[in-house]
């Protein structure tokens, strides 16, 4: 779907299709990030930040830090609104 979309012609489109579909990427990106959250809270909750290089990590903001090259803030705050959103209100 993404080189769908990166293989459209964004000049040719008329104004209103173009906003449109920018709103429309907008709420997918939420919901694909909704998705991450959750899959993030459950390899957290099982302890799985590793398993897929067959390692048991220290932790599982200090494994998207070496895996995804993510910032120390950027991956510790990923993990507590992962944890968050599993946790509910």
């Amino acid at each position: 779907m993404v080189e769908e979309l990166a293989s459209h012609d964004l000049g040719g489109l008329p104004d209103p299709v173009a906003a449109e579909q920018l709103l429309g990427l907008r709420r997918l990106l939420d919901r694909l990030e909704g998705h991450r959250l959750a899959e993030l809270a459950a390899v957290d909750a099982r302890g799985a930040a590793g398993a897929e290089a067959d390692l048991q990590a220290g932790s599982t903001a200090g494994w998207l830090r070496a895996r995804l090259r993510m910032g120390a803030g950027a991956a510790s705050g990923a993990v507590r609104t992962a944890r968050a959103v599993r946790r509910g209100p």
